[in-house]
């Protein structure tokens, strides 16, 4: 029952890493159109991550009860089966996110239609055809979650420094930089989110190390 606990314990750590130490967009480099294009307000990016939630999640639980299939079943048709079910998925995820940011559309333009290619599903669909459907979903939960942080944290940013505002209401900066709206400057403002994200890991690992260290040599002079 014990070794049970702790092996439930190991995967759920490893599906929440995909949060933070393996986030899809700064640590992995997937979806990344869709989230330096249209990330400039946060309304945008709200809606952004409701649209990729409502298709990323689907599909890796589709993909996961496809592995369910026989091996006969060409791998050709289960991503077949995945590409519909995301296309699919985008007119309800339109409806909704439409509601929310209606400028979002405009702003992404083709963009939007590749969501439901997006690379996040496209790299992990094959990996969760070898998980049980509710680790599945666990990991779609985890990469929606990892890909709203970023995408909001960069809208927020890059909303307050090209507009002067937060979800379209105005703060207390006078200056305004319009150039951080256009798509060169989401790359550079997902790149230094990247680095920093990858110094904050790299330090978490030394001091986890260190903590180790002092641990073992404590345990030692007992």
């Amino acid at each position: 029952m014990q070794r049970e606990r702790n092996l439930v314990k190991r995967k759920l750590r490893k599906e929440l890493d995909l949060v933070f130490v393996k986030n899809p967009v700064l640590v992995a480099g997937l979806a990344l159109a869709p989230a330096v294009v249209g990330s400039f307000t946060v309304k945008n990016g709200v809606g952004l991550s409701l649209v990729f939630g409502m298709v990323t999640i689907p599909v890796l639980v589709l993909a996961s009860f496809l592995g369910m299939l026989p091996e006969k079943v060409p791998q050709y048709v289960r991503t077949i089966a995945c590409a519909v079910l995301a296309a699919l998925m985008l007119i309800p995820a339109r409806l909704l996110a439409g509601g929310i940011a209606p400028n979002l559309f405009d702003s992404l333009g083709l963009y939007f239609s590749a969501v439901a290619v997006n690379t996040v599903w496209l790299v992990r669909a094959p990996l969760c055809q070898e998980k049980k459907p509710q680790w599945a979903f666990c990991e779609g939960i985890c990469h929606t979650i990892g890909f709203s942080i970023c995408v909001l944290s960069v809208s927020a940013l890059r909303e307050f420094l090209a507009y002067g505002t937060f979800w379209g209401n105005p703060t207390a900066l006078s200056v305004r930089f319009p150039a951080v709206a256009y798509a060169f400057a989401g790359f550079i403002t997902v790149g230094v989110a990247a680095a920093v994200l990858r110094w904050c890991i790299d330090r978490g690992h030394d001091v986890a190390a260190l903590a180790r260290r002092q641990k073992k040599k404590w345990g030692t002079q007992r």
